[in-house]
């Protein structure tokens, strides 16, 4: 490896590999993860507005991505789902399943498109960030470092806002260096352009301002200091917002001034896909005040305050080393950070540390960088949605940073670790979303099952338990798997059902999805006001009890797919 390292031709070889698996193995996760039930819920929302014109559901988003991923089903002749509400979409995004061969193509054919429109720009992105802060070595790094991570990797093209907002802002914080670099107003309206396409995707890019407000106010050299500044931040502030508007008018093109009204006030209500509680009533009549001006801008603030208040209201339970709750926990974050980051980049970041001062660069040019960080890990951290390390996304890029520069200047270093990431995700593939990084440790990992939610189980396995399935010639199976319905099931495994509460249990194949055995017997051993909703998510769990009891004493086949467990249940077993 050291003689590879000192030959800049074998180093270009192997990075053009390293790129060459990286984007290969998109396309492997493009056609191996099935729908999550967000990504299925993007499309409906998508399709409303293209088919309808009209941004009737899925407020809690802005509405970008999902006109984007919508194009392959809003493209065909006849609507998929008719025009629908905030109250029926949930239950209107099933209607997806129907045509499964139809679901399966939009999908693939949309997952392509975030590809070439998302993955393509962020690589991009994170090089220029890099070699920003040093040279092209850095920027190479980084975005390997990014591409082929498994807390990464498999989140990119799944059809969610992640990866996008995770561009916007990797783009902003760019456009703030080079504003630090040279404060002219070009500068800060290339922040104010890539701060409003984050905006337009996902509300969590309103955290970018702080490290905004500090870039502008802390930048060199200019004249007349309080007069530009003001100048600078209203000139991007200004164009964050058009761009934001324009996107929520390409979702209302054919908006419909009673029906929008009528939508803020079901959210407001506590009738929308938010559990709001009555949080929103004080706000209900300032947001139709502020529709009659700017309807577009209503929708937004409508949907960032029932973020805001849903996450007070904390109705999301979430598993965590044996323990389930609906609060949020300080240290699970920083718990996802150590449980999903490669250890090579564990290890890569330690040595860092240590040789903190071998990290080159101006301090100021870090300041947008170290803001940022500080503001999205406190949200992060004090949020109640503790529901997986996808919400870290927007951060990674610049926790890799430091990591990629002090890496860059050790060349066998850098060969290092780009080899050890790009044998791990080839390893992994494609179940990388399933995995810890103590996977080599096999059935002793003991990260194996601490986390739920995205960092474990999204509904991306199903198009591996149907390979599964047929390599071992299983022609029925019943499936475990209580938050999901037969038609989303049958679209991957037309002859499989679902198992029911209570449910006779007959000889067979059964697979247990990785929630039943975490969130069943967690729920049940909660203490009172841990979980929003806990008797009636205790008396769902006793409900699946017998069924769950009945299958494990069964041929226990192990872990297949990620996250299903395989029994065999026998004439003499079953109940």
């Amino acid at each position: 490896m050291r003689a590879i390292a000192s030959s800049p031709g074998a180093i270009r070889v192997l990075v053009l590999l390293a790129a060459g698996v990286a984007f290969a193995l998109q396309i492997v996760a493009i056609h191996g993860h099935s729908l999550t039930g967000d990504g299925s819920y993007h499309l409906l929302a998508g399709h409303q507005s293209l088919r309808y014109g009209q941004n009737t559901v899925n407020l809690e988003h802005p509405p970008l991505l999902k006109l984007l991923v919508a194009v392959p089903l809003a493209v065909r002749a006849e609507p998929i789902v008719p025009p629908v509400r905030a109250e029926g979409a949930l239950a209107a995004t099933d209607r997806l399943y129907a045509d499964p061969e139809l679901m399966w193509s939009a999908t693939v054919a949309a997952r392509y498109l975030v590809l070439a429109l998302v993955v393509l720009p962020l690589s991009w992105a994170c090089f220029a960030l890099g070699r920003r802060f040093g040279n092209a070595a850095n920027g190479i790094v980084l975005a390997l470092m990014v591409l082929l991570s498994l807390g990464i990797l498999p989140q990119l093209t799944i059809l969610q806002n992640d990866a996008v907002v995770t561009l916007a802002f990797v783009l902003t914080v760019l456009s703030a260096v080079r504003y630090l670099e040279d404060p002219s107003l070009a500068n800060a309206l290339r922040i104010g352009a890539t701060w409003g396409l984050g905006l337009a995707v996902k509300f969590s890019a309103a955290l970018l301002a702080p490290a905004i407000l500090v870039t502008v106010l802390a930048a060199p050299g200019l004249a007349r200091w309080w007069r530009r500044r003001v100048l600078h931040l209203v000139a991007l502030g200004v164009l964050a917002w058009a761009i934001l508007d324009l996107a929520m008018i390409a979702a209302n093109l054919d908006y419909d001034r009673g029906l929008g009204r009528e939508v803020i006030a079901d959210y407001c209500d506590n009738r929308g896909t938010m559990i709001v509680g009555d949080r929103l009533l004080a706000w209900k009549e300032p947001l139709l005040a502020i529709e009659s001006v700017d309807p577009f801008f209503a929708q937004w603030l409508t949907g960032m305050l029932a973020v805001r208040a849903q996450n007070a209201v904390a109705p999301y339970a979430s598993y965590a080393f044996g323990e389930v709750r609906s609060q949020g926990r300080w240290w699970y974050f920083p718990a996802v950070l150590l449980v999903k980051t490669p250890i090579a980049i564990l290890l890569a970041a330690l040595l860092a540390l240590i040789s903190v001062r071998r990290i080159r660069g101006p301090f100021l040019r870090w300041l947008p960088v170290l803001v940022t960080v500080a503001v999205y890990g406190l949200a992060a951290m004090t949020s109640n949605y503790n529901l997986g390390v996808r919400h870290l996304l927007p951060m990674l890029p610049f926790l890799y940073l430091p990591v990629a520069c002090y890496v860059a200047t050790h060349r066998l270093g850098s060969v290092a670790l780009v080899a050890f990431l790009t044998v791990e995700s080839i390893a992994l593939a494609p179940l990388w979303m399933s995995q810890t990084n103590t996977w080599w440790l096999g059935d002793r990992n003991p990260t194996r099952l601490a986390l739920s939610a995205g960092n474990l189980e999204f509904r991306q396995n199903f198009v591996q338990l149907a390979r599964y399935a047929q390599r071992h010639n299983i022609e029925e199976i019943g499936v475990l798997y209580p938050t999901i319905s037969g038609p989303v099931l049958n679209a991957y495994l037309p002859g499989a059902r679902l198992v029911r509460p209570k449910e006779k249990i007959e000889p067979g194949w059964y697979a247990v999805n990785v929630v039943v055995e975490q969130f069943v017997p967690a729920l049940l051993a909660a203490p009172d006001g841990s979980v929003y909703d806990l008797d009636r998510l205790r008396q769902a769990s006793e409900g699946w009890l017998p069924a769950w009891r009945a299958i494990q004493r069964g041929e226990d086949h192990g872990w297949v797919a990620g996250t299903f467990r395989l029994y065999r249940v026998g004439e003499d077993d079953h109940a």
